[in-house]
């Protein structure tokens, strides 16, 4: 009997394969161009939202810190006029890290050793994700749970015995509220109620009494005004009596925006000034800023506000006009022709202040404007997956999902458009490693293609996007090798979704009879 010998089938080269790949994609260059446009919508959409969250970021990490300092001056206006509620200094402490002033000044008013502080600050910080907790729920669920009970009074209600059976019953009544802690740290957390209580009241207490002390410094000045003394007594009065007050040059720009604000008010008084001139038995009213401006902005005295002189007070030219009214009328109120009203001698003081001063003044309102804007956008930015928000995760995900979907099924349409190309290679030899390889390897060279447009649109559309609604003050801002990775892994991510997609196309190819391929018209 004659010995049958079966050799092993050749490969072609992966250059020739690549070759005959890019030749298929030229002769059916419309499906191609659709499978494209479909992979490149995909991408430019993927590339859009990171382009948009790495911004974000980045924006949020750089200007942060810049609100942080530029409210400096509300912060300790508000913590030298109140001692605040127990719930805020609960979030206060929670809030705090072990070591950062405001934990240090804490520990000093209640006089605390390390050990029952950092006790103290873990019980405010369950207590505070407790009173968290129920204000996320709706009301029915909370008024079942807890009734009327709010802030630290949640606490003192579930000490008894009756309002914590009706939580607990309450709670494994409503399956879709899952509790921020178990039973035993709850029973726990509430075994320690009373003597935490008292720590936060002496706390309180102490800040209460500092306060006053501080209160009795200020020589009729308000709060905002003895700020502006950061530097020298006040700032050392401060710090005697407690208070973790800032030093150095954290004091100077403390003092400065207490300065800006207090000029900032005394200028927005200006618009209501009236003088009123005696000529004989006749008097004359007028009110120079106000008609000042309505000449500016060819408007009604009665349409100038605050908004509309900031705006011009940004002009060096218009606020050297503006400086110049504010020294007529000081002039007048220092002489005996003319009486003036809506402001003093002290709030329209032009000492010190020119024209460039003025604008600096319009300038850093419009700074601060853009400054809260930027928070207010990014206030979610570095959450959820890779820092894109829970929002715009899911809508990257269905995003890839839907390119998948075209994907898979441009790839089907070409396969059963090929049917008789299929059969012919399969009955010159080709063995079905190569056939798949052949279409996935045709899906990638079209995932390269669009994924290549799609992250430069996406990228493009993203910055302009964001600076639309940042505006250009952040344009330093801008993570240029974020943004370079991100294209580089939307390219990636392209290129690897349509070669996952056009797997089971491929498989179906790969898997065809000879014969009934040949059969199908």
């Amino acid at each position: 009997m004659k010995e049958i010998t079966i050799a092993k089938q050749p490969w072609l080269s992966f250059r020739r394969t690549a070759s005959i790949t890019i030749d298929g994609i030229r002769y059916r260059l419309f499906r191609a161009s659709v499978t494209v446009a479909v992979i490149t919508l995909a991408v430019a959409f993927l590339m859009n939202i990171l382009s948009e969250s790495l911004i974000k970021r980045n924006v949020a990490s750089k200007t942060r810190e810049q609100i942080r300092v530029s409210r400096q001056v509300y912060d300790w206006s508000s913590r030298l006029s109140s001692p605040g509620s127990m719930e805020d200094l609960l979030d206060e402490i929670a809030a705090s890290e072990q070591g950062t002033p405001q934990y240090i000044e804490a520990q000093d008013f209640a006089k605390l050793s390390d050990t029952e502080m950092l006790s103290f600050r873990e019980w405010a910080a369950k207590a505070s994700s407790v009173m968290q907790f129920f204000d996320g729920l709706d009301y029915a669920k909370r008024r079942s749970m807890i009734h009327t009970a709010e802030g630290l009074g949640i606490l003192k209600r579930l000490k008894e015995a009756e309002a914590m059976a009706t939580f607990r019953q309450a709670l494994s009544r409503i399956k879709s509220v899952r509790f921020v802690m178990g039973m035993d740290e709850l029973d726990a957390l509430l075994a320690a109620f009373d003597s935490n209580d008292a720590i936060a009241r002496k706390i309180l207490d102490a800040r209460a009494k500092a306060i006053r002390e501080i209160s009795s410094e200020l020589d009729a000045r308000s709060i905002i005004e003895a700020l502006c003394d950061s530097e020298g007594a006040f700032g050392d009065k401060v710090r005697a009596m407690g208070f973790r007050f800032p030093k150095g040059d954290e004091a100077t720009g403390i003092a400065n925006q207490a300065k800006s604000i207090i000029r900032t008010l005394n200028l927005e008084k200006t618009i209501d000034v009236r003088v009123t001139e005696n000529d004989g038995d006749s008097q004359t009213v007028r009110q120079p800023f106000r008609q000042l401006l309505a000449q500016q902005a060819n408007v009604l005295p009665a349409d100038v506000n605050a908004v509309l002189m900031w705006k011009y007070m940004a002009g060096r030219k218009f606020a050297a006009k503006y400086l110049q009214k504010m020294k007529e009328v000081e002039a007048v109120m220092k002489g005996n022709g003319a009486s003036v009203e809506g402001i003093s001698p002290k709030e329209i003081a032009t000492e010190g202040i020119d024209a460039d001063v003025l604008s600096e003044l319009a300038d850093s309102r419009v700074a601060n404007a853009a400054l809260l804007r930027a928070e207010r956008l990014t206030v979610d930015a570095g959450k959820g997956f890779l820092g894109l928000g829970e929002r715009l995760a899911w809508l990257l995900f269905v995003s890839m999902l839907v390119c998948g979907i075209g994907i898979t099924n441009a790839m089907m349409m070409s396969v059963t458009e090929r049917f008789k190309e299929i059969a012919t290679l399969k009955c010159l030899g080709a063995l079905d490693g190569f056939i798949m390889l052949m279409f996935v390897l045709e899906s990638c060279v079209m995932g390269l293609v669009g994924g290549c447009i799609g992250s430069v649109l996406g990228g493009l559309i993203g910055v302009c996007r964001m600076l639309f609604s940042l505006g250009f003050r952040f344009i330093g801002a801008f993570p240029a090798g974020d943004m370079l990775l991100g294209m580089l892994a939307s390219i990636l991510i392209g290129t690897l979704l349509a070669a996952i997609s056009a797997v089971i196309p491929s498989y179906k190819a790969a898997r065809l009879a000879p014969m009934e391929a040949m059969r199908v018209e």
